[in-house]
């Protein structure tokens, strides 16, 4: 099973997961294995349905304009991703992040020289 931050959760989770969901995922492991199939299954069900729903409603685009305190930046979008992704692929993000600011320094010292 893989392991993703417990501490973050994607804004698609927030927006189709409900608590009687995650309850029936925090029990999985103290079911049998019959059990764990049925319940996992169901659940996932669950965040299907509620997934559809959200989508048929033309108001309810998950967009990054629908989050408030998001700004459309793909730096934001790369810490996002990299909140919910494990050791190896973050310090690949941080590769990718690290890379986008020194283009950014190096075009700020660009435009100071030209100056």
């Amino acid at each position: 099973m893989s392991e993703q931050n417990s501490e973050t959760i994607t804004i698609l989770d927030q927006m189709i997961s409900q608590d009687n969901i995650q309850i029936m995922k925090a029990a999985l492991p103290y079911l049998p294995s019959s059990g764990q199939r049925s319940l996992s299954i169901f659940a996932k069900m669950m965040e299907l349905q509620n997934t559809i729903s959200l989508f048929s409603n033309p108001q309810s685009d998950m967009s990054i304009c629908a989050v408030e305190d998001e700004a459309s930046d793909p730096m934001d979008m790369l810490k996002n991703i990299r909140s919910v992704c494990k050791k190896p692929m973050q310090e690949k993000i941080d590769t990718i992040i690290n890379t986008f600011v020194m283009i950014e320094l190096f075009k700020i010292s660009q435009d100071s020289t030209d100056l």
